[in-house]
């Protein structure tokens, strides 16, 4: 069953509020509209900075409900977007796939 409300996460230490659409989900992937000013991946010159991944990892281990309705343990990105650009980002739902989509990649 596919879920098509927003995935809404947020930064308790920016106070940032965040609604990513969800652009396209299956059993295996997650497609969404990462958007601009929101890192993929945490920042060396400044780790405490939110981004998209550790939102999502954080949601995960709290048992958020978006995470709960699809049965999340494991969730990470096949590639990543730099901080200013919006669009599409891939994430995998398991490691196979994940090793699947970077030899795609690659």
């Amino acid at each position: 069953m596919v879920k098509t409300s927003p995935i809404k996460l947020s930064s308790q230490a920016t106070r940032d509020f965040w609604e990513i659409p969800i652009l396209y989900e299956d059993e295996h992937l997650l497609a969404l509209d990462k958007p601009s000013g929101l890192l993929t991946s945490p920042d060396r010159d400044d780790p405490n900075r939110p981004n998209l991944m550790k939102l999502l990892h954080a949601g995960i281990a709290d048992g958020k409900t978006w995470a709960k309705e699809r049965g999340l343990a494991y969730l990470m990105n096949a590639h990543r977007l730099d901080v200013e650009t919006s669009g599409i980002i891939l994430l995998a739902k398991s490691k196979p796939v994940l090793v699947e989509l970077a030899n795609l990649f690659g």
